[in-house]
């Protein structure tokens, strides 16, 4: 004697706050399309260009993770918000930096290159030393070791 159970899937609510299936993609798909495009700029002899692209992409990535809500995200929610925002932040940060940081072949563009890259090392200390000297946010305070009583 044998029985099959049938399992019904749920459907998402459809009403005025259920949002279209796609849309939750759309971040995800913007992301990865731009760091692909850089990608082939890159492979097409334009490195500068690719990688501005490249790292204008991930800093997308990073805004669209810190405003929007999970449902909305698709793959760009993989870890917490704060790690994710984060490891994109540094990871477009030091793209642009390197992308600005190699001579270009006229004048105009080596001083905008020179004044962008000290602006994104200038940012990267402030950043550092803000860290070292504040910590972390939401850090509880230490209380001390109570001894034996």
């Amino acid at each position: 004697m044998s029985t099959e159970l049938s399992r019904r899937r749920r459907k998402a609510p459809k009403g005025r706050g259920a949002t279209p299936h796609w849309l939750g993609r759309l971040p995800y798909l913007i992301v990865l399309s731009g760091v692909g495009a850089g990608l082939v700029l890159c492979a097409m002899a334009y490195f500068r260009k690719g990688s501005v692209l490249i790292a204008a992409a991930l800093l997308f990535g990073a805004l669209a993770r810190m405003l929007l809500p999970e449902s909305q995200l698709g793959l760009l929610a993989v870890r917490s918000r704060s790690i994710d925002c984060w490891t994109l932040v540094i990871l477009g940060e030091a793209v642009a930096f390197v992308a600005l940081s190699v001579p270009p072949e006229n004048r105009t563009g080596m001083a905008a290159a020179a004044a962008s890259g000290v602006v994104i090392g200038a940012v990267g200390v402030v950043r550092f030393l803000r860290f070292l000297i504040f910590g972390r946010r939401g850090s509880h305070a230490r209380r001390p070791a109570e001894g034996p009583r």
